[in-house]
């Protein structure tokens, strides 16, 4: 199975989060090696002006001065973390001013130039410069080392600890960034949320609508053109199927109206009354056709104050001599009070009708009927039939579902129609069913609401 994609603002926070970072790193490293090399310059520099300076001070103690070094000297050199070893070809040293861990510098002496380095050893970490100079004719090296681990020397340490500290706070600004993106993206992303929200209304009630493709990024533009093409399409097989649908039951009727005229005259009663029954059943169909196909035209029906109260009053009167017939007590619970709503009084007395008459041709004779009206403006109807089983419910407001499709008793229209009719007003149908008890809610909006 397939994993879902992460999100667009996901994806891009991640990716522009890696680039950051990455950024960052590069930077830091670029910054730490350029001040790495600056220092390692600045310390050759300090070096070499030390080594010089040996060398005149040798130079000097050669011409005629042979008195040791100051103690002032030693003690600028233990202050800034220096030393100096003058080294013969030999490789004697016959000036020693080094301290102790600082003596492997030493090694480095006796090349044909100038030897810069930095190394750790195990006492200390240090650089040193070798210098190549001629000292009473003679060739010698004057070797300066500095203890880069001496407390005078912070300029190393400060690089030594770049990245540690520029981490700290390249991590908050890198949260921050995130965080300010985050919100970029949203805002830029809103058309889209929008359209996605008007996408979502689309339906057989609303098939006219259509996306702003101009007020879209242009990245996302193509998309919203190619979902209204796309709609356009649909809509136009809709109104293709619907026009057909009306078109087929209104040339049906005729034809229906004359079978059934002829049927009178047919001198077998028994056969007679079977094709009237037929025929009916036949005119119920053709007519409940026609019915959706109003329905569907509509994607919201004129609104009029209806007294839901009363319109329950009069279906169960024009239902209850067919309950009686069955067999079936019908009764009717209503408020006193009349319980106005919104809508369009004809559509509603079909919804209402449909949910009695399927109580009272879907359950067997001896069974009851109430239907009751809230002053919220609902309308229950309950019968003590077998009820409907559960992988069974989800399927009654299909169009033309029946419990038993070899049976008769209509197409398994009723429902479909009481369902449209309670969506193009704005409400909506519930089915509550057990052994023993079935229960259809048919919900308005609460009454007197300006929908």
């Amino acid at each position: 199975m397939r994993r879902p994609r992460r999100s667009l603002l996901a994806r891009i926070l991640w990716w522009h989060a890696a680039a950051v970072l990455l950024t960052a790193l590069a930077a830091s490293a670029s910054v730490y090696l350029f001040l790495n090399a600056t220092a390692d310059r600045f310390e050759r520099q300090t070096l070499r002006s030390e080594a010089l300076a040996v060398r005149d001070q040798v130079a000097a103690r050669a011409a005629g001065a042979s008195a040791p070094a100051s103690p002032g000297d030693r003690t600028r050199l233990e202050a800034a973390g220096l030393g100096y070893a003058v080294v013969d070809a030999r490789g004697t040293v016959v000036l020693d001013r080094l301290p102790a861990a600082l003596r492997p510098a030493l090694r480095i002496a006796r090349g044909d130039g100038e030897r810069y380095l930095t190394r750790r050893s195990r006492r200390a970490f240090y650089a040193a410069l070798s210098v190549p100079v001629t000292l009473g004719g003679e060739r010698h090296w004057i070797v300066a080392v500095q203890n880069l681990d001496h407390p005078a020397n912070v300029v190393d340490d400060v690089i030594q600890q770049f990245l540690a500290h520029a981490a700290l706070v390249v991590l908050p600004l890198l949260v921050l960034l995130l965080g300010v993106d985050a919100l970029i993206v949203r805002r830029a992303l809103r058309p889209v949320r929008r359209a996605s929200a008007l996408v979502r209304t689309v339906g057989p009630a609303r098939p006219d609508v259509r996306l702003a493709a101009a007020d879209l990024p242009a990245e996302v533009r193509p998309l919203a053109e190619a979902v209204n093409d796309a709609l356009d399409r649909l809509t136009e097989s809709l109104d293709t199927q619907r026009a057909f649908t009306a078109d087929a039951a209104h040339e049906l009727r005729t034809p229906i109206t004359l079978a059934r005229i002829r049927a009178e005259q047919v001198s077998d009663p028994a056969l007679g009354a079977a094709l009237k029954r037929d025929l009916d059943a036949l005119g119920q169909i053709v007519a409940q056709l026609l019915e959706i196909a109003e329905l569907d035209s509509l994607a919201r029906v004129p609104n009029a104050p209806v007294d839901l109260a009363a319109l329950a009053e009069q279906t169960v009167a024009a239902i209850a001599p067919l309950a009686y017939r069955r067999g079936h007590a019908i009764a009717l619970d209503r408020p006193a009070a009349p319980v106005m709503v919104s809508g369009h009084a004809s559509f509603l007395a079909r919804a209402l009708g449909a949910l009695v008459e399927n109580a009272v041709q879907h359950t067997p004779s001896g069974t009851s009927v109430t239907v009751e009206v809230s002053s919220a403006g609902d309308v229950s109807v309950t019968d003590d039939g077998p009820g409907i089983a559960p992988h069974q419910q989800d399927a009654v407001f299909q169009r033309f579902w029946r419990r038993e499709r070899g049976a008769g008793g209509g197409a398994g229209l009723g429902l479909a129609i009481v369902a449209r009719v309670a969506s193009i007003h704005g409400g909506h149908v519930e089915l509550v069913s057990r052994p023993g008890q079935t229960r259809f809610r048919f919900a308005m909006p609460e009454p007197n609401d300006s929908r």
